[in-house]
């Protein structure tokens, strides 16, 4: 079935250089969803991570997805939406990728660079390894980094080119402020640092389990990294907004949009430490109803960005929690394009992908790989 979603949009933009700011309005728009499955041709795919290892080739014809299980890539054609092939690959040896990964990106070269947030491995066409970093022991980036300090693991990013890669570095430890961003050129091995406190309320609403004086657990909020030849863009989980980090000028400039339909930021709360494991869960539950904004997912084609957020709506009975998802859509400009309250059962997702101007939502259906399909009418 398919249906239809009218989109109202405003933005307020502000420039850090002149804090000026402006309302911008935009007619509506609608939006168009399906469901689809894929043809397996009768074998098992992963949909366990929920497609969360996965990439689009440049052509976005073909989508890669990461099976942990037998370190196979399984390659979909999503022009037919059938299995193409499996592509068998190495977890050790001289073209091993290496274990506990999260990241994949499908190259122009048809070769793939695989990261585990501390080790990069990049392969050729033939499943040849032709290069890997190891960020702890590189010397063009132990060099550029302060004694003492590193690059965080759950915040950063790299390029979709595989050239670029950016995050925060400081002190290891859920407690610690980030000292600022780093960015790295991978193939000339270079770098800039820029100390900076902008990114200190990251640490606001940390929740962290210590038991018998050892931390067990925590969370803490993300940042997004989208790390580009000249700047990087930077978004996060608690703001409704995007920053772009200009590296020749040393400038962030930040962009700050206003929805209709949630909370343009969680409730900034201290930071708490607990020791009883129910507290921890129970803490944790409530910091999940507030509003929670997903990364930009960059239409390669169109230059249009697309995120999901979410937050809750309401509780049905004693403890039942009915959220509302809203998906969100901005131009090449960085303008708002737009923004809709999605149906009620619509689940936030955990992956998606964007295909000819139309984002491909993950859904697990009967243990077949389905995907929900967002058609705007621009």
């Amino acid at each position: 079935m398919t249906k239809y979603l009218p989109l109202l949009f405003a933005a307020t933009v502000i420039f850090s250089c002149s804090q000026s700011s402006e309302t911008i309005e935009e007619p509506n728009f609608s939006i168009a969803m399906d469901t689809v499955q894929v043809d397996s041709k009768g074998e098992i795919l992963f949909l366990n991570y929920f497609l969360n290892i996965s990439t689009l080739d440049s052509s976005q014809k073909h989508l890669y997805n990461f099976n942990a299980m037998n370190y196979t890539l399984e390659k979909v054609n999503m022009e037919t939406l059938s299995l193409d092939s499996m592509i068998q690959l190495e977890r050790e040896g001289p073209n091993g990728i290496g274990s506990f990964l999260n990241t994949i990106i499908s190259l122009e070269d048809g070769g793939f660079l695989f990261s585990n947030s501390y080790t990069l491995t990049y392969l050729d066409a033939e499943g040849n390894r032709t290069r890997q970093i190891t960020l702890g022991r590189e010397p063009f980036i132990q060099d550029l980094l302060p004694a003492g300090k590193s690059i965080n693991p759950q915040s950063n990013g790299i390029s979709e080119d595989g050239k670029f890669m950016a995050g925060l570095y400081g002190n290891d430890g859920l407690e610690n402020d980030p000292d600022g961003v780093v960015w790295f050129d991978l193939f000339t091995n270079s770098g800039k640092i820029f100390p900076t406190d902008a990114f200190d309320f990251i640490t606001e609403n940390n929740l962290s389990l210590e038991i018998d004086g050892k931390l067990q657990g925590g969370f803490s909020e993300a940042l997004f990294f989208e790390p580009q030849e000249d700047k990087i863009i930077i978004s996060s989980t608690s703001r409704n907004s995007l920053m772009i980090f200009d590296l020749a000028l040393d400038s962030l400039r930040i962009i700050n949009y206003n929805s209709q339909f949630t909370n343009n930021s969680s409730k900034p709360l201290e930071a708490v430490t607990v020791s009883d494991i129910e507290e921890f869960d129970k803490l944790r539950e409530e910091q999940l109803r507030d509003v929670t904004f997903g990364p930009w997912e960059l239409d390669q084609k169109t230059g249009y960005r697309w995120r999901f957020s979410k937050e809750m709506d309401r509780i049905v009975g004693e403890d039942s929690v009915i959220f509302k998802t809203v998906v969100t859509a901005i131009d090449q400009d960085f303008d708002l394009i737009g923004e809709a309250l999605l149906p009620e059962n619509f689940v936030f997702p955990f992956s998606f992908r964007i295909r000819e101007g139309t984002p491909y939502v993950f859904l697990n259906q009967n243990d077949e790989l389905a995907f929900i399909r967002l058609k705007p009418n621009f």
